[in-house]
Protein backbone atom coordinates (compact mmCIF):
# COMPACT_ATOMS: atom_id res chain seq x y z
CA UNK A 1 0.00 0.00 0.00
CA UNK A 2 1.19 3.67 -0.64
CA UNK A 3 -0.98 6.05 1.69
CA UNK A 4 -0.65 9.90 2.15
CA UNK A 5 1.15 11.13 5.52
CA UNK A 6 -2.10 11.95 7.02
CA UNK A 7 -3.52 8.54 6.48
CA UNK A 8 -0.04 7.04 7.56
CA UNK A 9 -0.40 9.63 10.56
CA UNK A 10 -4.47 7.92 11.22
CA UNK A 11 -3.52 4.20 10.65
CA UNK A 12 -0.45 4.14 13.61
CA UNK A 13 -3.13 5.97 15.86
CA UNK A 14 -5.20 3.17 14.76
CA UNK A 15 -2.57 0.43 15.46
CA UNK A 16 -1.32 1.82 18.63
CA UNK A 17 -5.31 1.84 20.01
CA UNK A 18 -5.39 -1.78 19.09
CA UNK A 19 -2.14 -2.42 20.55
CA UNK A 20 -3.33 -0.63 23.94
CA UNK A 21 -6.82 -2.51 23.91
CA UNK A 22 -4.89 -5.99 23.33
CA UNK A 23 -2.23 -5.25 26.12
CA UNK A 24 -5.36 -4.21 28.78
CA UNK A 25 -6.48 -7.47 28.32
CA UNK A 26 -3.37 -9.11 28.80
CA UNK A 27 -2.91 -7.29 31.80
CA UNK A 28 -6.50 -8.07 32.87
CA UNK A 29 -5.71 -12.00 32.08
CA UNK A 30 -2.40 -11.86 33.95
CA UNK A 31 -4.28 -10.03 37.28
CA UNK A 32 -7.41 -12.84 37.02
CA UNK A 33 -4.72 -15.24 37.08
CA UNK A 34 -3.12 -14.52 39.90
CA UNK A 35 -6.58 -13.72 42.21
CA UNK A 36 -7.84 -17.18 41.16
CA UNK A 37 -4.44 -19.27 42.26
CA UNK A 38 -5.07 -18.28 45.37
CA UNK A 39 -8.92 -17.56 45.72
CA UNK A 40 -11.05 -19.90 43.54
CA UNK A 41 -10.82 -22.96 41.57
CA UNK A 42 -8.45 -23.64 38.69
CA UNK A 43 -11.28 -24.05 35.92
CA UNK A 44 -13.34 -21.44 37.30
CA UNK A 45 -11.22 -18.40 36.18
CA UNK A 46 -11.28 -19.12 32.29
CA UNK A 47 -14.91 -18.86 33.18
CA UNK A 48 -14.78 -15.10 33.60
CA UNK A 49 -12.95 -14.16 30.68
CA UNK A 50 -14.77 -12.53 28.13
CA UNK A 51 -14.41 -10.24 25.58
CA UNK A 52 -15.85 -6.69 26.77
CA UNK A 53 -13.28 -4.01 26.39
CA UNK A 54 -15.44 -0.74 27.12
CA UNK A 55 -14.07 -0.63 30.68
CA UNK A 56 -10.47 0.50 29.13
CA UNK A 57 -12.26 3.78 27.54
CA UNK A 58 -11.79 6.79 29.93
CA UNK A 59 -12.03 10.41 29.22
CA UNK A 60 -9.24 11.02 31.51
CA UNK A 61 -6.56 7.84 30.97
CA UNK A 62 -7.50 6.99 27.78
CA UNK A 63 -9.06 9.98 26.02
CA UNK A 64 -7.93 8.97 22.25
CA UNK A 65 -9.61 6.02 22.03
CA UNK A 66 -12.75 8.22 21.23
CA UNK A 67 -10.79 8.77 17.70
CA UNK A 68 -10.40 4.77 17.06
CA UNK A 69 -13.70 3.36 15.15
CA UNK A 70 -15.30 0.90 18.03
CA UNK A 71 -15.13 -1.43 15.81
CA UNK A 72 -11.38 -2.10 15.67
CA UNK A 73 -11.21 -2.33 19.37
CA UNK A 74 -13.22 -5.37 19.33
CA UNK A 75 -11.39 -6.70 17.21
CA UNK A 76 -8.28 -6.10 18.85
CA UNK A 77 -10.67 -8.08 21.77
CA UNK A 78 -11.83 -10.91 19.51
CA UNK A 79 -8.68 -11.77 18.36
CA UNK A 80 -7.29 -11.80 21.78
CA UNK A 81 -9.93 -14.12 22.96
CA UNK A 82 -9.53 -16.38 20.44
CA UNK A 83 -6.27 -16.69 21.09
CA UNK A 84 -7.18 -17.34 24.96
CA UNK A 85 -9.17 -20.41 23.43
CA UNK A 86 -6.70 -21.74 21.27
CA UNK A 87 -4.23 -21.82 23.85
CA UNK A 88 -6.51 -23.46 26.28
CA UNK A 89 -6.56 -26.25 23.72
CA UNK A 90 -2.70 -26.12 23.48
CA UNK A 91 -2.86 -25.12 19.79
CA UNK A 92 -0.45 -21.96 20.54
CA UNK A 93 0.89 -20.27 23.78
CA UNK A 94 -0.85 -17.68 25.83
CA UNK A 95 -1.32 -14.44 24.56
CA UNK A 96 1.52 -11.96 25.39
CA UNK A 97 1.76 -8.04 25.41
CA UNK A 98 3.10 -6.45 22.17
CA UNK A 99 5.68 -3.77 22.40
CA UNK A 100 5.80 -0.78 20.83
CA UNK A 101 7.89 -0.12 18.06
CA UNK A 102 7.94 0.67 14.43
CA UNK A 103 5.69 -2.22 13.44
CA UNK A 104 1.97 -2.53 13.93
CA UNK A 105 -1.67 -4.30 12.59
CA UNK A 106 -4.79 -3.18 12.63
CA UNK A 107 -8.05 -5.66 11.39
CA UNK A 108 -10.65 -4.39 9.61
CA UNK A 109 -13.53 -5.91 8.99
CA UNK A 110 -16.20 -4.73 6.07
CA UNK A 111 -18.19 -1.79 7.57
CA UNK A 112 -14.41 0.16 7.24
CA UNK A 113 -13.25 -0.42 3.83
CA UNK A 114 -14.49 -1.09 0.45
CA UNK A 115 -12.91 -1.70 -2.52
CA UNK A 116 -13.78 0.62 -5.49
CA UNK A 117 -13.10 1.81 -9.21
CA UNK A 118 -12.37 5.03 -10.28
CA UNK A 119 -10.37 6.37 -13.48
CA UNK A 120 -9.98 2.00 -14.17
CA UNK A 121 -8.49 1.86 -11.04
CA UNK A 122 -8.99 0.05 -7.72
CA UNK A 123 -9.00 1.66 -5.37
CA UNK A 124 -9.06 0.82 -1.54
CA UNK A 125 -11.77 3.20 0.76
CA UNK A 126 -11.03 3.16 4.45
CA UNK A 127 -13.42 4.31 7.24
CA UNK A 128 -16.83 5.10 7.32
CA UNK A 129 -19.23 7.97 7.96
CA UNK A 130 -17.78 9.36 11.23
CA UNK A 131 -13.89 7.97 10.84
CA UNK A 132 -13.15 8.27 6.99
CA UNK A 133 -9.54 8.64 5.45
CA UNK A 134 -10.14 8.12 1.90
CA UNK A 135 -8.71 6.18 -0.91
CA UNK A 136 -5.62 4.29 -0.28
CA UNK A 137 -3.78 3.08 -3.35
CA UNK A 138 -2.34 -0.10 -3.53
CA UNK A 139 -0.53 -3.21 -5.70
CA UNK A 140 -2.57 -6.08 -6.15
CA UNK A 141 0.28 -9.08 -6.57
CA UNK A 142 -3.36 -11.35 -8.20
CA UNK A 143 -6.70 -10.73 -8.96
CA UNK A 144 -9.17 -11.30 -6.18
CA UNK A 145 -12.62 -11.33 -4.93
CA UNK A 146 -13.39 -8.75 -2.33
CA UNK A 147 -13.10 -10.56 0.80
CA UNK A 148 -14.68 -9.79 4.42
CA UNK A 149 -11.76 -8.55 6.17
CA UNK A 150 -8.71 -7.32 5.66
CA UNK A 151 -5.50 -7.12 7.82
CA UNK A 152 -3.28 -3.57 7.39
CA UNK A 153 0.28 -3.91 8.41
CA UNK A 154 3.36 -1.33 8.95
CA UNK A 155 7.08 -2.80 8.96
CA UNK A 156 10.23 -0.45 8.21
CA UNK A 157 7.85 2.11 7.21
CA UNK A 158 5.94 0.17 4.18
CA UNK A 159 2.74 -0.40 4.47
CA UNK A 160 0.79 -4.01 3.51
CA UNK A 161 -2.39 -5.26 3.26
CA UNK A 162 -3.36 -9.02 3.14
CA UNK A 163 -6.86 -10.63 3.16
CA UNK A 164 -8.42 -14.09 2.16
CA UNK A 165 -11.61 -14.77 0.12
CA UNK A 166 -13.86 -17.52 -0.40
CA UNK A 167 -12.29 -18.88 -4.22
CA UNK A 168 -15.25 -21.56 -4.56
CA UNK A 169 -12.81 -23.76 -5.21
CA UNK A 170 -13.80 -27.23 -3.56
CA UNK A 171 -12.01 -28.69 -1.18
CA UNK A 172 -9.30 -31.78 -2.40
CA UNK A 173 -11.36 -34.99 -2.55
CA UNK A 174 -9.08 -38.27 -1.18
CA UNK A 175 -10.60 -41.71 -1.96
CA UNK A 176 -13.95 -40.08 -2.74
CA UNK A 177 -13.82 -38.34 0.57
CA UNK A 178 -12.74 -34.52 1.35
CA UNK A 179 -9.41 -34.92 2.51
CA UNK A 180 -8.93 -35.50 6.52
CA UNK A 181 -5.04 -34.43 6.87
CA UNK A 182 -4.93 -36.23 10.48
CA UNK A 183 -6.27 -39.25 9.04
CA UNK A 184 -3.67 -39.28 5.78
CA UNK A 185 -1.00 -38.45 8.25
CA UNK A 186 -1.99 -41.10 10.57
CA UNK A 187 -2.26 -43.45 6.93
CA UNK A 188 1.56 -42.77 6.38
CA UNK A 189 2.37 -43.55 10.09
CA UNK A 190 0.97 -46.67 9.58
CA UNK A 191 2.34 -47.33 6.43
CA UNK A 192 5.82 -46.50 7.70
CA UNK A 193 6.03 -48.79 10.64
CA UNK A 194 5.06 -51.68 8.71
CA UNK A 195 8.70 -51.99 7.39
CA UNK A 196 12.21 -52.38 8.25
CA UNK A 197 15.06 -51.01 8.54
CA UNK A 198 16.45 -51.32 4.97
CA UNK A 199 13.11 -50.40 3.33
CA UNK A 200 12.97 -47.14 5.57
CA UNK A 201 16.60 -46.62 4.36
CA UNK A 202 15.84 -46.52 0.80
CA UNK A 203 12.73 -43.99 1.21
CA UNK A 204 13.80 -41.60 3.89
CA UNK A 205 16.45 -38.98 4.28
CA UNK A 206 17.69 -37.07 6.93
CA UNK A 207 18.21 -33.58 6.82
CA UNK A 208 20.79 -31.85 8.95
CA UNK A 209 20.35 -27.91 9.13
CA UNK A 210 23.73 -25.23 10.35
CA UNK A 211 25.24 -22.68 10.28
CA UNK A 212 28.10 -23.06 7.95
CA UNK A 213 26.11 -25.52 5.82
CA UNK A 214 22.64 -24.27 5.75
CA UNK A 215 21.46 -27.51 4.43
CA UNK A 216 22.96 -31.32 4.65
CA UNK A 217 21.26 -34.24 3.35
CA UNK A 218 23.22 -37.67 3.09
CA UNK A 219 25.71 -37.07 0.55
CA UNK A 220 24.25 -33.94 -0.47
CA UNK A 221 24.63 -30.28 0.57
CA UNK A 222 22.69 -27.50 -0.14
CA UNK A 223 24.20 -23.83 -0.10
CA UNK A 224 23.22 -20.58 -0.54
CA UNK A 225 23.90 -19.01 -4.35
CA UNK A 226 27.02 -17.13 -4.64
CA UNK A 227 24.91 -14.51 -5.83
CA UNK A 228 23.43 -14.59 -2.46
CA UNK A 229 26.24 -14.94 -0.30
CA UNK A 230 27.56 -11.51 -2.27
CA UNK A 231 24.15 -9.86 -1.09
CA UNK A 232 24.29 -11.25 2.53
CA UNK A 233 27.85 -10.21 2.85
CA UNK A 234 27.36 -6.62 1.69
CA UNK A 235 24.33 -6.22 3.90
CA UNK A 236 26.77 -7.15 6.70
CA UNK A 237 29.17 -5.08 5.79
CA UNK A 238 26.64 -1.86 5.43
CA UNK A 239 24.84 -2.80 8.87
CA UNK A 240 28.43 -2.80 10.87
CA UNK A 241 29.31 0.44 9.64
CA UNK A 242 25.83 1.97 10.20
CA UNK A 243 25.81 0.28 13.60
CA UNK A 244 28.78 2.61 14.45
CA UNK A 245 27.31 5.42 13.26
CA UNK A 246 24.01 4.38 15.08
CA UNK A 247 26.33 4.94 18.77
CA UNK A 248 27.65 7.84 17.76
CA UNK A 249 24.30 9.95 17.38
CA UNK A 250 21.77 11.27 20.45
CA UNK A 251 19.25 9.15 21.34
CA UNK A 252 15.67 10.23 20.53
CA UNK A 253 17.04 12.20 17.19
CA UNK A 254 15.89 12.38 14.09
CA UNK A 255 19.04 11.03 12.50
CA UNK A 256 19.20 8.39 14.96
CA UNK A 257 15.63 7.27 13.42
CA UNK A 258 16.85 7.42 10.15
CA UNK A 259 19.85 5.15 10.93
CA UNK A 260 17.91 2.22 12.56
CA UNK A 261 15.36 2.41 9.89
CA UNK A 262 18.68 1.66 7.44
CA UNK A 263 19.83 -0.50 9.60
CA UNK A 264 16.33 -2.80 9.69
CA UNK A 265 16.12 -2.74 5.78
CA UNK A 266 19.37 -4.48 5.44
CA UNK A 267 18.24 -6.82 7.80
CA UNK A 268 15.60 -7.25 5.76
CA UNK A 269 17.16 -8.09 3.43
CA UNK A 270 19.23 -10.37 4.84
CA UNK A 271 15.98 -12.33 5.91
CA UNK A 272 14.31 -12.64 2.58
CA UNK A 273 17.30 -14.16 1.48
CA UNK A 274 16.74 -16.76 3.78
CA UNK A 275 13.12 -17.37 3.39
CA UNK A 276 13.93 -17.87 -0.31
CA UNK A 277 16.56 -20.47 0.08
CA UNK A 278 14.46 -22.35 2.49
CA UNK A 279 11.12 -21.85 0.54
CA UNK A 280 12.55 -23.47 -2.65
Amino acid sequence: MYPTEHQKLILSQWMGCARFIWNAKCDEDKYYRGFARKFTPYNHYYETQDQKYSHFKSNELSSWLANCPSTIQKNSTVNWFNTLKKSIKGVCGRPRRKKKSDKGSVHLTSDLFEFRVENNKRKLFIGGKKFNIGALNFKAHAEFKEPKSIHISKERGQYFVSFCYEDGVEIQEFDGKKFDAKKYAKRQLDHLQDMDESQLQKIVVGIDRGVTIPVHAGHEEFDFSKEQKNHMSKADRYIKRLQRKLARQIKGSNRRAKTKHRIAVHHSKKANIRKDFAHK
